[in-house]
């Protein structure tokens, strides 16, 4: 059964909140998989907590990525 996006949206505050626990999380978002809709979690590193995270939030699938840390990038000139 596919999740619409509405699902997800409703899921994506819980699924931010259990996954804020293990103190990495720099991005939370939705994406599509298929015809269906997901929760991206993007990770800072990889702690031993972040293994005990849920694959679903409300029925609704959540997917982990980690990305690093965020850094500042050269500000173009205007």
């Amino acid at each position: 059964m596919s999740t619409s996006i509405e699902q997800a949206r409703l899921a994506k505050p819980k699924a931010k909140e259990i996954a804020g626990s293990c103190g990495t999380v720099i991005g939370v978002g939705l994406i599509r998989i298929g015809d269906s809709y997901a929760i991206k979690i993007n990770l800072r590193d990889h702690v031993p907590e972040t293994a005990d995270l849920p694959k679903t939030v409300d029925g609704v699938k959540v997917v982990y990525d980690v990305i690093g840390p965020i850094s500042l990038q050269a500000v173009g000139k205007p």
